[in-house]
C-alpha cells in the first residue's frame, strides 16, 4: 500500500511541475543590440537571455542537441560565441571570417556561412577544427545555411541565388536573388529569409527548388515603424515550430542611427503566408531565430529528483 501511495504522490507532483517545463522557447538575435532575446512560445513572455557587448553584429543562431550549446555568429567580431542553456558565454572562436547564418548537423558539427567569401565552412563542435570547406560556384559571399528534410544543405547568398550541397556536389537550387538570409525546412518546403533591405518577404520553395510563394511582412503589421533607408522590412530570421508554422524575425527598415531608431519584430505565419500571431513589435533588429525544445525551467529538477527517488524506493522494496 505504501508503494501505491508513494507512486500516487509522485504522479501528482510531476503533474503539478509540468507547467514549469517549457516545451519550446524562441530565441532571437539582435544584430545591433548584441542581445539574444528569449520568448515563451505560448505566452510570448520575453526576457533577455544573453548580452554580448562591443557591437558584435549578431547575425545568426543555432542550437546543438548533441552538446546542448547555442552557437551565435558575430559578424563584426569575426567569430562565434558559444552559450550554455543559462545564456552564459562559455566560449568564443575567432574564425577570421565574416560569419553569417549557421546550422548544426545531427553529429554536432557546425556549418557557417561567410560574408567575406563564397564558402561555407564546417567545424567540429568545439569550433577548433575546420573539417570541410564547401564552395558555391559564384563569386561573392554566402549568407545562410540550413538542412532540407532530405539531408541536403541549402546555401543562400546575398544576391546570386540559392544552392544545395548533396554531400558531394554544389548544385543550383533556385536563382531568386532576394532569398539571402536564414534557411529553415519542413515537409512543407524550404523557407529562406531576406536580410539586405530590398524585400519584405520570406521565400518558400519545394524540395526541387521550385517557388511556392512568399510570406510577407506588410506595413499594417509594423505600425509605427520608421521608414529608414531600406525599401523592405528584411525578414531575415526563420525557424519552424512543432506545428509546422514559421517563426519570422524581422530586421526592419531602419538602423539605430536613423530617425526613430531600429524597429524590428517577431511574427508567426502558417506555411501559406497567413499571419497567425504578432509575437512582438518594436524590438531590436532581429537577424536570426532558433526554436529550441525542452529547455528545463525551475521545477523540472524536482521531477527528475522525484523520479530517481521513486526508482530507488522500488529497488529497495524489491530487494
Amino acid at each position: 500500500m505504501r508503494s501505491i501511495a508513494f507512486l500516487s504522490l509522485l504522479l501528482v507532483l510531476v503533474s503539478s511541475s509540468r507547467s514549469s517545463v517549457a516545451t519550446a522557447d524562441i530565441f532571437a538575435t539582435g544584430f545591433f543590440s548584441g542581445t539574444v532575446e528569449r520568448y515563451d512560445e505560448t505566452t510570448f513572455a520575453k526576457s533577455t537571455f544573453a548580452t554580448i557587448t562591443g557591437n558584435p553584429g549578431l547575425s545568426g543562431i543555432a542550437y546543438s542537441n548533441v552538446n546542448q550549446r547555442f552557437y551565435v555568429s558575430a559578424l563584426n567580431h569575426g567569430g562565434i560565441y558559444v552559450l550554455d542553456r543559462t545564456g552564459a558565454t562559455v566560449g568564443f572562436a575567432a574564425l577570421g571570417i565574416g560569419p553569417g547564418g549557421l546550422t548544426v548537423d545531427t553529429t554536432g558539427n557546425v556549418y557557417v556561412a561567410d560574408f567575406t567569401s563564397n564558402n561555407v565552412r564546417v567545424y567540429d563542435a568545439t569550433l577548433s577544427t575546420l573539417l570541410n570547406t564547401i564552395t558555391v560556384p559564384v563569386p561573392g559571399a554566402t549568407s545562410g545555411v540550413g538542412f532540407a528534410t532530405n539531408g541536403d544543405l541549402i546555401i543562400s547568398t546575398p544576391g546570386t541565388g540559392v544552392f544545395l550541397f548533396d554531400g558531394s556536389n554544389v548544385l543550383p537550387f533556385n536563382a531568386q536573388p532576394l532569398a539571402s538570409a536564414q534557411v529553415a525546412s519542413s515537409i512543407d518546403g524550404v523557407f529562406i529569409g531576406h536580410g539586405l533591405g530590398q524585400s519584405s518577404s520570406v521565400y518558400r520553395f519545394d524540395a526541387t527548388g521550385a517557388s511556392l510563394g512568399t510570406l510577407t511582412v506588410t506595413d499594417s503589421m509594423m505600425p509605427g515603424a520608421p521608414t529608414g533607408s531600406s525599401s523592405g522590412y528584411s525578414p531575415s530570421g526563420v525557424a519552424i515550430d512543432d506545428d509546422g508554422n514559421v517563426i519570422v524575425g524581422v530586421l526592419g527598415r531602419s538602423n539605430p542611427g536613423d530617425p526613430g531608431g531600429e524597429f524590428g519584430a517577431l511574427f508567426k505565419f502558417d506555411v501559406n503566408g497567413n499571419l497567425l500571431a504578432t509575437i512582438d513589435i518594436d524590438t531590436p533588429a532581429y537577424s536570426g531565430v532558433a526554436l529550441v525544445n525542452m529547455i528545463p525551467e525551475a521545477g523540472a529538477t524536482l521531477v527528475w529528483l522525484l523520479g530517481g527517488l521513486g526508482a530507488a524506493f522500488y529497488r529497495r522494496r524489491d530487494g
